[in-house]
């Protein structure tokens, strides 16, 4: 796949799509390699620009579940172990939920009067939710 031009450097970093403006994913630095994004590989951006992306990226996850998330629509946040309680974090960690309850595989967690839930697997962080109520 082509690599798309990156715009606002130093900010959340995005690229043009079909005639609109699109984030790219978190990005993973390889210390001696580079920096990756999943979906375009290897990326001509500093350790710094990837830091900054990542952390607004995270935030406008947060946001956008808080300002924009309607029931239906789905997402993908991670999980972690916390005293003994289980989490619901960004990739970079920020807390998203506390209040989670697991039955069996599938995760139930609430964030500021909305209900969403997912499905965890077997040895993954990773799991996709949706809102439902």
């Amino acid at each position: 796949m082509k690599r798309p031009a990156i715009r606002n450097r130093g900010s959340l970093l995005t690229y043009q799509e079909d005639g609109r403006e699109r984030c790219f994913g978190y990005l993973f630095d390889a210390p001696g390699h580079g920096i990756y994004e999943p979906t375009f590989g290897r990326l001509d951006v500093t350790t710094e620009e990837a830091r900054t992306h990542n952390a607004l990226l995270s935030q406008a996850e947060i946001q956008g579940l808080d300002e924009h998330c309607v029931v239906g629509m789905r997402g993908l946040l991670y999980t972690k172990q916390h005293n003994g309680q289980r989490w619901v974090v960004t990739w970079l960690g920020e807390e998203v939920s506390r209040e989670v309850r697991i039955r069996g595989q599938v995760l139930t967690f609430q964030r500021h009067g909305m209900t969403f839930r997912g499905r965890l697997r077997q040895h993954e962080d990773a799991f996709v939710f949706q809102r439902i109520q």
